[in-house]
């Protein structure tokens, strides 16, 4: 039995590896490494065995007397860590007495765990959000347990902690499939500066700003560049790649294809879901990058490159309160952040979970599991950071400073369990708020805009071949529109033609219908 699960680790490694090839929800391969906000080292080409799960003096052990290892489906960070089995090997030694497993985790790109839980590999708990492995498609489709009752009963402590909105925002058609990870579930993406740069060019970055606004930035690096300011002439003059969050001010209802505007709140056309690709608050964005690029902004070759480059004078990202520091320190340069848009809250931002197998044998361990990493805070800290003296230190006030030994641990913390209760960390340079997270929370409670749609899960099943045609149709307007180089006001209306033909009025047809029944039976309307 413990030779059969060790072999069946093993394949699942070589299943990931032989799929690493295949796109991961647009974000990337195993293979090669994304280079987005917080960087992860490129593939060093080692490969994570299976541990073993040999049985040790005072270890809880299930009836069969063998210690059960709970295989964990997880994103993939750009690579698998090289000190992987180190840290794992370190937490099993803490999980096995107090909830009787050890885990394993398996780092897929979305295609790979897709394929893997389709094909009836063996899995016990997987990452599920609204772009890798989906949560409420994979949940609709019967890959995942029925965690309903089982939250409150088995795992009391962890029901208690996550918030009342998550639970209740991430139940399918009255199931609950997942336990939500407390992090930071309203969106609000920021324009992201390199800090020398613009100190040395006296420019102060304020706290928010609209899109636009970003402009006169842009225009002022640019100005210094051209003119051969001594002071500029240190820096890599890369200005932007494609920005990231171009689109969140929307409530994605199917992406990339169907949402409500935040814009919309409070009008009429509140509850109306719109093509948001061809709406007129992304369109304007669009007219916004394509002055941008004519102007030299961006980079002419950021449609065609593959990876986001790892510096830019000014970039864009999904992040919060404080995480200018995890960026900073990702990127191995000094940044400046300034909110222009959110925090937005929704169905989309709120689904971040961890799933269970419906067909594991250790759901409920698998849960005793989960609590504990969601309400240890020494735990949740190795779980992100990896061995404290090795990977990480922590500073006299509490904040967890990586060592040059970081890179072999840094896998996707955001997917892993409470963003909340992990240390924050620290940066050189960087003034940093032990309690930052308190302040994010207090931020969503007293800003943060909400859609009706919050709780609504859309079954793309009636217009699944139309949705896939659209969405190929959108890829080959996609990064011509984002990166500036398309005037949208030729280009859009033809991807209106082209959307149109393939089924849009039957797409958004069916998807009203289905959101105004469930305001209905929910008394939303």
């Amino acid at each position: 039995m413990k030779m059969k699960r060790i072999l069946v680790l093993l394949l699942a490694v070589l299943m990931t590896l032989s799929v690493a090839a295949c796109k991961q929800d647009g974000k990337g391969t195993t293979a090669a490494p994304t280079t987005k906000a917080g960087d992860k080292p490129a593939d060093d080409g080692k490969e994570t065995e299976a541990p073993k799960t040999e049985k040790t003096e005072g270890e809880a052990k299930p009836d069969d007397g063998e210690v059960p290892t709970l295989i964990w489906l997880n994103g993939d960070p750009g690579t698998i860590p090289p000190d992987n089995d180190m840290v794992e090997e370190a937490m099993n030694a803490i999980t096995v007495p107090k909830v009787g497993v050890k885990v394993h985790t398996l780092y897929m790109s979305g295609d790979a765990v897709r394929l893997h839980i389709s094909s009836g590999d063996e899995w016990d708990m997987a990452y599920s959000c609204a772009w890798w492995n989906l949560y409420n498609e994979q949940a609709l489709k019967g890959y995942f347990a029925d965690i309903t009752d089982k939250v409150k009963t088995v795992t009391p402590d962890l029901y208690a902690y996550v918030p009342e909105i998550l639970w209740s925002g991430n139940t399918v058609a009255g199931v609950l499939y997942g336990v939500p990870i407390l992090k930071d579930y309203g969106m609000e993406i920021f324009w992201r500066f390199d800090a020398d740069l613009f100190d040395d060019l006296g420019i102060e970055i304020p706290d928010r700003m609209t899109f636009d606004d970003l402009g006169t930035y842009l225009a002022a690096a640019k100005e210094a560049i051209d003119s051969g300011n001594p002071l500029t002439t240190r820096y890599d003059f890369a200005m932007m790649d494609i920005p990231g969050g171009l689109d969140s001010c929307y409530d994605y209802l199917y992406n990339p294809v169907l949402g409500l505007p935040f814009s919309a709140i409070g009008t009429p056309d509140a509850n109306k879901i719109v093509f948001y690709r061809a709406h007129e608050d992304i369109v304007n964005r669009f007219r916004t990058l394509h002055k941008w690029y004519q102007a030299g902004y961006i980079s002419p070759e950021a449609p065609t490159r593959e990876q986001v480059s790892v510096y830019s004078a000014v970039k864009s990202g999904q992040g919060f309160y404080g995480a200018d520091a995890i960026w900073s320190s990702g990127d191995k340069f000094r940044q400046y952040i300034s909110r222009f848009d959110g925090p937005h809250i929704s169905t989309n931002s709120i689904m971040n979970n961890t799933a269970f197998s419906v067909n594991s044998k250790y759901v409920d361990e698998a849960l005793k599991y989960t609590e504990l990493i969601n309400t240890d805070k020494n735990l949740r800290d190795m779980l992100r950071y990896g061995i404290e003296g090795h990977h990480f230190n922590y500073t006299e006030d509490g904040l967890v400073m990586r060592t040059d030994k970081a890179d072999g641990y840094k896998p996707w913390p955001f997917s892993q369990a409470s963003y909340g209760l992990s240390s924050v960390e620290a940066a050189e340079g960087v003034d940093v708020d032990p309690k930052m997270w308190e302040v994010i929370f207090k931020t969503y409670e007293e800003e943060a805009k909400t859609t009706s749609a919050l709780g609504f899960h859309f079954n793309p099943g009636p217009v699944e071949s139309e949705l896939t045609a659209i969405v190929s149709i959108w890829d080959k307007y996609n990064k011509p529109l984002s990166s500036g180089i398309s005037d949208p006001d030729v280009e859009v209306p033809k991807l209106v033609s082209e959307a149109e033909a393939a089924g849009l009025d039957k797409v958004l047809a069916e998807a009203q219908a289905q959101f105004d029944k469930w305001l209905e039976e929910n008394g939303k309307n």
